[in-house]
């Protein structure tokens, strides 16, 4: 019956304890910062309560001060500078970013971004001769780049400068550019680690800007950085990287000023996406970050770019429109792809999903493989055939490292190139060579599943629901608790939104939303909060409103309607209790 395997975070109490007396913080806000690796008083004001200061160092990445001093040096004696981005959100916002700050110090880049189609992923040597007949000197890769040994070398056959930055995994040989700069190449533990494209590319213009402080370049005013966070937090969240470190920082203070609406080509994209209110991280991933994907995917990145860059309501509008109508049409072809795929789904599930078909289009595969992901809960690789290889794209889920699945010997051996980070990547393959690919794909899985601490048996991959804590109404209500937690935000991956465990409670005024959804008040002691379980399922709802002795799994959200900020109840799942109404999972702290 529960979709969802509940696994119970148990609070630590001793720190949580501590917490609180150092803080004055409610018990729950402790147990969720001491949840999220904050302990300290110091270190838990930082954390709800950061500044803009605390930005770190950028000279902190390796190559960082060899890639400043080639473009400090470009501009200095007027050299043309290229941008060549990837054609994904991350890609296009990091682009947009690095064109925008060198254009305010007076140069002119020339931009390309590679077709999905005709080029596929990744820094291609065919697109070199472009940027010599632009005149440029030196190139910056954004989001791209990392494996390209023979592009750059490639690069300085024709005389060009290369400066890689990137946040993709490592390949054991880096490419030989002036700098390869990649907060991958720091510890885990760095703040920088988990940097996206588009944070990366920050992390070169603030330090750029930095050098070209202390070497004397600015003679009038000094550009504010601030007014590119909201492209990088558009880029950061809609790479989906761990919301921790300096990317927590890039959407705190990026996401208000992308509510702000201040460039117009954010203001058109609202528009066009029915966006009033602010923008948060499900604004982002549903409704922006698809339609700037939608250009990439169907057409030209280079449509969203203008989009990002353009001072100019009129022409930021028409660049909207575009991006919608190619955003409709990718979700008119996605149920098509879909359907075909789900026919090839055999009746035994293997431990990697690898489908190929002929006609399939290349952008729509990644969306398709998410979904697949989603709905088997097994890594999935879509593959169909772009001139004498098969191309693709793969998803994984939490437990599989899609990365290393594919970088694997026994998988790698069988691949024309590959790329990309745990969750998702992209590959190529002669067709000869699909059936052995797909076979060793999933022994690549199943000795991953088999090295977990505890190993994971293949029949035990189940979507999981973290529970932080066992929490009452009247405790989400606290003033001094609501200050805290909304505080917390943004919520993502690396700050995972809390869920909690609600027992002895009533249901009352239940009512369907758009038949879908269920609303009602969760009602306990004598205090009620709005709940909603959105796509509740039949045998669900009948358990729910039925059943007197029930524990719900639920997050608190801060919803907006009407100008009015107010807290409700999203439900994710449901469990019947053990006849005794007793708090099953939690000792209180």
């Amino acid at each position: 019956m529960n979709h969802y395997r509940w696994i119970l975070k148990l609070p630590e109490r001793d720190k949580v304890l501590q917490l609180q007396k150092e803080s004055g913080w409610p018990p729950l806000l402790s147990l969720l910062l001491v949840n999220r690796g904050i302990c300290e008083a110091r270190e838990a004001l930082r954390f709800l309560y950061p500044r803009l200061s605390d930005f770190e160092d950028p000279f902190q990445l390796p190559d960082m001060k060899e890639g400043v001093k080639v473009l400090g040096e470009a501009l200095r004696k007027g050299q043309k500078i290229g941008i060549y981005g990837d054609y994904d959100v991350d890609g296009v916002t990091g682009a947009a970013v690095l064109y925008l700050f060198l254009k305010e110090l007076g140069a002119e880049p020339a931009v390309l971004f590679p077709h999905r189609e005709r080029d596929g992923y990744g820094f291609h040597a065919h697109l070199l001769p472009w940027f010599k007949t632009q005149g440029v000197e030196v190139i910056v890769t954004v989001d791209c780049g990392i494996s390209a040994l023979e592009v750059v070398e490639e690069a300085k056959r024709l005389s060009l400068k290369v400066i890689v930055t990137d946040h993709h995994e490592l390949p054991p040989t880096l490419p030989r550019a002036e700098a390869v700069i990649s907060g991958k190449r720091t510890p885990p533990s760095s703040p920088f680690y988990h940097l996206c494209g588009a944070g990366v590319a920050f992390a070169l213009v603030r330090a750029l800007r930095s050098y070209l402080f202390e070497t004397g370049f600015f003679k009038d005013q000094i550009p504010n950085l601030k007014r590119y966070l909201d492209l990088v937090a558009l880029g950061t969240v809609a790479d989906m990287v761990p919301l921790k470190g300096e990317n927590r920082l890039l959407t705190f203070f990026g996401l208000p000023l992308l509510s702000e609406r201040a460039r117009p080509g954010i203001r058109a994209l609202c528009e066009v996406s029915g966006i009033n209110g602010t923008l948060g991280t499900e604004e982002i991933l549903f409704r922006l970050g698809p339609r700037i994907n939608a250009a990439g995917r169907l057409k030209e990145a280079r449509l969203a770019f203008e989009l990002l860059v353009t001072e100019e309501i009129g022409k930021a509008r028409e660049r909207a429109e575009i991006l919608n109508r190619l955003n409709a049409e990718r979700q008119r072809r996605e149920p098509k792809v879909l359907a075909e795929a789900l026919e090839q789904i055999p009746a035994k599930i293997p431990s990697g999903l690898v489908l190929f078909q002929e006609d399939w289009p290349l952008g729509i595969l990644g969306i398709v493989a998410s979904r697949l992901a989603e709905r088997y809960y097994r890594p999935v690789v879509l593959l169909t055939r772009k001139g004498d290889l098969l191309k693709g794209s793969g998803r994984s889920i939490p437990e599989v490292d899609l990365y290393q699945a594919l970088a694997l010997a026994a998988c790698a051996e069988d691949l024309a190139g590959f790329g990309g980070h745990p969750a998702a990547g992209g590959l190529k393959l002669e067709a000869p060579k699909l059936k052995r690919f797909a076979e060793n794909f999933s022994r690549a899985i199943e000795a991953q599943l088999s090295r977990r601490k505890p190993p994971l048996r293949l029949e035990e991959l189940q979507p999981q629901l973290h529970l932080e804590a066992q929490a009452e109404v009247r405790e989400l209500l606290d003033p001094n608790f609501l200050e805290g937690f909304q505080r917390l935000a943004p919520f993502g991956p690396g700050n995972p939104e809390p869920v909690m465990a609600f027992s002895n409670f009533e249901v009352r005024n239940p009512k369907r939303v758009a038949e879908r959804h269920l609303r009602f008040t969760l009602w306990q002691k004598g205090t009620g909060l709005s709940a909603i379980f959105f796509r509740l399922p039949e045998e669900k709802s009948a358990l729910l409103l039925k059943t007197p002795d029930l524990h719900l799994a639920a997050s608190p959200v801060l919803s907006h309607f009407q100008g009015r900020q107010y807290l409700e109840l999203k439900i994710w799942d449901i469990k019947e209790g053990n006849g005794e109404g007793q708090p099953l999972y939690f000792p209180r702290v």
